[in-house]
């Protein structure tokens, strides 16, 4: 073993390699954890890193069966998802090795080598002091360093345009799809972040969500939160909850850094409903103590809200975004804060006719970590196809009328003619009713419709 760890050796904190135990500290920041919880037990500890997914589960394994020298992994901290659970389960579930590339005979030798101690976090620093977990039966066994490596996923792009992407979509669901296949096709290759991780990115991502029911949790496509762990995220987010040790939390900040700014912005709607200033910021300005130097800034960064004609929209920016694991969670959980939003101001307003408008997002960097890009081609293959997506900026039918192509133009719910097109020539209309498409979909189905209409025109042949 020529270095150690094997994989992420930026995202833990090493201690005393000669040590057996290793920490794996879930949801609380591990630099926190080390200084706050561990101290000088440091020296009693090879590593100390955080959990937050499944995926983790297979770079821990692999970082340990690369390093005989360990045998014990001590978990705590916060968990929010489910690799808690799947190590407790570890030795009967074998489920997850999709999931973490890794075999049953990987798994059950890394079994054989490390035996795994659940603590609450309280109770960490008086487990380790007092060694009463450690067998020596158990480390005297000899066991050789085993280096495993991931999955090398393949990447094929495509050119696109360098900046600002727009996607439009009914629900998350059908959102989510559409973004995972334009970043696969699209997005351009990073050099190694500051942890140690290439990704495929597109620079400023706009998604548009037009009726996603903020109440519907469990059509969000996550790949490792349950339905009623989504739910219990949006009521915190809303709520001003932060649970645990994590580093921060959205609705927290919201209602207690700068004060309750859902209580503001409420009060500021009171006061004037036409308005183009009710912004709620979790980005701290300040130069030297703010977001610019904090060791872990929130990535929803702003929050825009406005009512227009009898809509209240809400416009989000999120400064840099896990598109597969993060985007359906916060996705759902900025629409549920939209729906709540909007409930009080129904109230404080007495405006029972306000309805809820679309929910957009901004991504600045739309990304996918390398390590993700197998599950998310294989996510993308397994999509069903989807139904054609009303353009809203209208609808067309075509049809051939005393020797002229004739385009009625729809609005966008069908119950009306907007305007009439006439022509002979599918390239004459085509030119004309080129401002009223902002749908690709649309677009395709128009040209081949006007295509068909005038050779039909010119006697079918």
């Amino acid at each position: 073993m020529n270095k150690w760890p094997i994989f992420s050796e930026k995202e833990v904190v090493l201690g005393n390699l000669g040590s057996m135990i290793g920490v794996a500290t879930l949801w609380y920041p591990r630099n926190r954890f080390s200084q706050e919880v561990l101290g000088d037990l440091m020296n009693n500890v090879a590593v100390v890193g955080n959990l937050y997914s499944i995926y983790g589960i297979g770079i821990l394994i692999r970082n340990f069966l690369a390093n005989p020298n360990l045998r014990y992994l001590i978990v705590s901290g916060t968990e929010l998802g489910k690799s808690r659970g799947a190590l407790e389960n570890l030795s009967t579930d074998f489920s997850i090795l999709p999931s973490i590339y890794l075999s049953e005979e990987q798994v059950k030798r890394f079994l054989d080598q490390v035996k795994i101690i659940f603590v609450e976090t309280k109770n960490v620093k008086k487990v380790i002091e007092e060694e009463d977990f450690r067998n020596t039966n158990h480390e005297v066994k000899i066991f050789d360093s085993i280096e495993i490596p991931l999955p090398k996923p393949q990447i094929n792009i495509f050119p696109t345009a360098p900046s600002t992407h727009v996607i439009r979509a009914r629900t998350i669901e059908e959102g989510y799809e559409y973004l995972l296949k334009e970043i696969r096709m699209f997005g351009h290759t990073t050099g190694n972040d500051s942890e140690g991780h290439r990704r495929q990115e597109l620079w400023t991502l706009n998604m548009d969500i037009t009726t996603q029911d903020p109440l519907d949790f469990k059509s969000i496509p996550h790949p490792e939160y349950s339905e009623v762990q989504i739910k219990e995220y949006c009521e915190d987010f809303w709520g001003g909850i932060k649970r645990g040790e994590t580093a921060y939390a959205y609705g927290h900040i919201i209602r207690n850094k700068f004060g309750d700014q859902v209580v503001a912005a409420i009060e500021s709607f009171k006061k004037k409903q036409e308005t183009f200033r009710i912004i709620i910021s979790l980005w701290d300005p300040r130069v030297v103590e703010g977001s610019l130097n904090d060791e872990d800034p929130p990535c929803i960064t702003e929050i825009q809200l406005r009512i227009i004609n009898n809509k209240l929209y809400q416009s989000c920016k999120i400064r840099t975004n896990d598109m597969f694991n993060g985007w359906p969670l916060n996705a759902i959980a900025l629409r549920y804060f939209q729906y709540r939003f909007l409930e009080c101001l129904k109230v404080e307003l007495n405006r029972s006719d306000l309805a809820l408008g679309d929910l957009s997002i901004c991504s600045g960097s739309a990304h996918f970590y390398e390590r993700d890009w197998i599950k998310i081609d294989t996510v993308i293959n397994e999509a069903p196809v989807r139904l054609f997506l009303p353009d809203p900026k209208g609808n067309f039918e075509i049809k051939v009328e005393d020797e002229k192509i004739v385009v009625n133009h729809y609005a966008p719910d069908g119950t009306q003619i907007l305007q009439i097109f006439y022509g002979t020539s599918a390239l004459e209309l085509s030119k004309k009713i080129q401002p009223f498409i902002s749908q690709v979909q649309n677009a395709l189905y128009i040209g081949r419709e006007l295509m068909k209409m005038e050779i039909k025109l010119k006697g079918g042949k």
